[in-house]
Parts: C-alpha cells; structure tokens; sequence
C-alpha cells in the first residue's frame, strides 16, 4: 500500500479489547497481594525535572488551545463505492460526519456535513489561528475554549499558505507566544496540542525530526505546495490540524497540518508550518483581511554537493531561471548566481529564500548579496506584488466572511465594477454593501433577503461597504432582531427601498 499524506479529517473508532480478562487477571493479583503494599518508585530527579516541565508546558498551552468545528451545507446525490483504502470519489471525505454512511447513488436533499480541527488562540481579542483546509468551504465554523464556552466565528482564509483566522467575539483569552521558528533546531522538543480523531485537549510528545522539508498535497487547483515545513515524530492524527506545536519553554514553534502515512493515522511522521510564516499569515489577515506576498521574479534551487564545490558556497540558493520584465532581471540577477544573503540574513537553502521573499512587502528594496564568477555581488532589486496570487475566498471584491456566519450572506462591495456586471446590476447606488448569495436555511433567507440586494443600513447604521457590514454585524448579539434596509432591483431594471428584520443566529 502506497503512503499518503492526510490533512487530517476522518472518523474515528475506538477498540477496548479484553477488557474482562484482564479485569480478571488484576483482581487476582490483587488478592494475592492484599496487605502487602509495595514501597514506592524514587525516579531519578532527572526524570522528575523533565515531567515537571512538561506539565509546566501543558498548564500553559491548553488553555490557549481550541477545538473547532466546520459545518457545510451540501446537496446532490452521492456516487461512491467503498474501496480496500477507504471511500472512493467521495464527496464528504473531507466532512467526514456523513461519507460513510452512504453508500451507492443517495437521493438529492440537503445535508449538514461536519468536520473538526484544532485552533490556537494567538491574540486575547480573539483571534484564533488554524489550517485552511480545516475551515474551507464551511459555512459555519464553531470554536469551543477549553472552559467549555461557544462562539461562532468568522472566518479570514489564505489558501496559498493553509493558514486561517478565526475571529470570536470574546476578550481577555490567554494567547498563545509566538517563537522564532529560524532558531528551530533537530533533535530538540516539540509538543503538539489539538483534537486527534475529535479527542479534545490532547497532548503528545516527540522531537523535531527534520526541516525544511517540501511537500506537494492535492492536486489541480485544490494542490498546495508547502516550501519549507517542520517534520516531527510527536503523535499527529486527523484532527490535529491547526493545533500548535510548542517547544519546551510552551512557545508556538509550528501548526499542525499534515501527515505521512500509510494507514492515514500516525507513523511517526508528522509536519508543521513554522511560527515565522503564521506570524506573517496573520498580521496580513489581521490588518488586511488578505495576504500579499513579494515577488522577485527567479527560481532558486539547493545547490548539490557538486554545486557547492563548484561555486564555492558552503550553502545558498542557486538561482536556476529568472523572468524577464521582473524584479529579478532589472536588478542584473543572472542565470548561475548562489544568493548567498537576503537583506543581511543568510540564504540556506531555496526554500528560506522563498520564505524571506514572500515575506517582503511590495516595493520594498531588498539588499541581497549573489555569489558569481568566485567572488561576491551585490545586487538591490525592488520586490514587487505577486502576480496572480490564489487567495481563494479573500478576493478583495466579495467578503466572504462577512457577517455570513450571524445573517447567512455573501457580500461585496457595491460599487466593484466586475461585481455589477456579473449580478446586472442596474442600480445607482453604489454605497452599501451587495449580497452576492444567500445560505439556504439562514436568517437571511428567512427574512427576505436576495442575491442582489445592496444593503444599504444595517441597524440604523449606515453601510458603506462589504467591511463595514462586518463591522457592525460582528457586534450584534447573537438572538437579537436587526433593521435591514436595503435597495432591491426588479426585472424591469427599476428599484425600490425595503425594510426588512432579521433575527441573528
């Protein structure tokens, strides 16, 4: 059987084999024994220092770790068979909640499909960092704190990175700290946190095994290609995603996002992406609500042992192929060049300088120094915007975390040219904020509200656009009843103002 690589969502069965047996066995030890108590174990003080550090570590983390759930409403017939490896074509594998009960052609009726995943909480604000593919295509996404309260969140995705935000509306959460993941070294601790096969506040220990390690999961346009990951031996299951990985002082080093395995749980080799790229990730989608990413126009590649000897480089980044009209070109990068350091920090390899280019803001001048023809250069090119970036459900023009989790809608900005002209839009008002859909069975869908509609007040409040929908609905409470006004074009082109009530979820 082939290894595959799982970012991690499946059901879980538990065995309990012989328990009576050795029931059995222990109460006749016990009567064999009684009266006659052994004399306690006196373990080493190093033992007792290192389990007193891991129960430091375990104090710290577990509240800042969330267990969170993705609801997706589907509808369709389901065509599967059930495979020696598990489902074959099915549609719910990644919802795992309903695939396995189905099998053969099912008749179309809408369902509720429903995963879960592992958050940290990485601002006391709430904000709550986990995988992409754990909150992708949800419609709903509930976070549970370890003090057991329930919030529904709103969701910031970045597809490139598997990386996400989900934002709750609480204060005062005990955050999580962020380390170095450049310091990161093999053979030391890492401690991963989440919720294996749905088991919350689970905690397991091994070693960072490797790193750097790059990974190409799916395929097509649902593939991701991960450049630089942290491989460890700590125990990762499905469900494990978007949990921490932690070092022995409790800091975030790593999340959780995928597995190398041949039965699709633990074999001992797990992968997380680092620290530093996550606190990227998340200052964009904090300050943002998406992320963009520098460009420098080349390919770089590891240099062989034989490249090394011939460029004369201990470590770098042999630059393979560079664009034309890019960054790269105009500043004189040439075919065969070794970068050997990036705005004063040392390239090990290729994938730390796609990591520091992609980190780089656009139109940011970058001092970076090449190794050609045996001596060093120095070159200053100006980082530029990736050109077509796959920000799945970030595209600026349409929300789609916008306040779909409270009303049910999927907004965009009003006045977004492309937006109009797909929904055709006649209307002149261009301040508010446009439904793009609406989620069938929501407080929206209940209160009237239709594809194309432009919000234009929420609340007595005005609505300027998609944003400022978000902002106001994220400070409704959930129960209470809201004021919609919004203009609505009929099929004559011409338009009319209604007022609606909506009670939130």
């Amino acid at each position: 059987m082939q290894s595959t690589r799982w970012q991690e969502r499946m059901p879980r069965a538990v065995v309990i084999p012989a328990v009576f047996a050795l029931g059995a066995v222990a109460a006749i030890g016990l009567r064999g024994n009684a009266g006659q108590p052994s004399a306690p174990l006196q373990p080493p003080a190093q033992a007792i220092s290192m389990q007193n550090s891991f129960e430091q570590v375990a104090d710290k983390l577990r509240p800042s770790v969330v267990f969170i759930q993705s609801r997706q409403n589907v509808k369709g017939p389901a065509m599967f068979r059930q495979g020696a490896d598990g489902p074959q074509g099915n549609p719910f594998q990644d919802f795992p909640g309903l695939g396995q009960q189905f099998r053969g052609m099912q008749p179309s009726f809408p369902r509720t499909a429903v995963a879960s995943g592992s958050g940290v909480i990485v601002r006391g604000d709430g904000y709550i960092l986990t995988n992409d593919h754990v909150v992708d295509g949800a419609d709903k996404v509930t976070v549970r704190l370890q003090d057991g309260r329930e919030f529904v969140g709103q969701v910031r995705r970045d597809f490139r990175s598997d990386l996400a935000l989900v934002k709750i509306p609480a204060n005062n959460l005990p955050a999580a700290e962020m380390a170095d993941s450049d310091k990161v070294r093999i053979g030391q601790w890492a401690i991963a946190f989440g919720s294996p096969f749905g088991l919350s506040d689970t905690m397991t220990v091994g070693v960072v095994s490797s790193l750097h390690r790059q990974e190409a999961i799916g395929q097509g346009t649902d593939g991701r290609f991960y450049s630089s990951l942290i491989q460890t031996d700590a125990s990762i299951n499905p469900g494990n995603s978007g949990g921490p990985l932690v070092d022995i002082y409790g800091r975030i080093v790593g999340v959780n996002v995928a597995i190398e395995s041949p039965s699709g749980t633990n074999a001992g080799i797990g992968f997380a992406i680092p620290a530093n790229t996550a606190k990227y990730i998340v200052d964009q989608l904090i300050t943002k609500g998406s992320v963009t990413r520098g460009f420098l126009g080349l390919v770089p590649v590891t240099p062989t042992y034989a490249d090394k000897e011939r460029y004369g480089v201990k470590e770098g980044a042999l630059v393979r192929a560079v664009d034309d009209n890019t960054p790269a070109q105009r500043a004189g990068f040439q075919v065969g060049d070794v970068i050997v350091r990036f705005n004063g920090k040392p390239i090990a390899d290729d994938a730390a300088l796609r990591d520091m280019v992609a980190r780089s803001l656009p139109g940011t001048r970058v001092d970076v120094v090449v190794k050609r023809d045996g001596s060093e250069k120095s070159l200053t090119p100006t980082i530029e915007g990736a050109p077509s970036e796959k920000v799945a459900a970030n595209d600026p023009s349409i929300d789609k975390e916008a306040p779909r989790g409270k009303l049910g809608v999927q907004v965009a900005n009003a006045s977004d040219p492309q937006v109009r002209q797909e929904l055709g839009l006649k209307e002149t008002v261009k301040d508010g904020a446009v439904i793009v859909s609406v989620l069938p069975g929501s407080p929206a869908q209940d209160a009237g509200l239709q594809a194309g509609d432009i919000v234009t007040r929420l609340n007595d409040k005005p609505v300027a656009d998609a944003a400022k929908l978000t902002e106001i609905a994220r400070d409704l409470k959930s129960g209470s009843t809201a004021s919609v006004v919004v203009r609505r074009q009929g099929p004559t082109g011409s338009a009319q103002t209604l007022l609606l009530q909506i009670t939130l979820e």
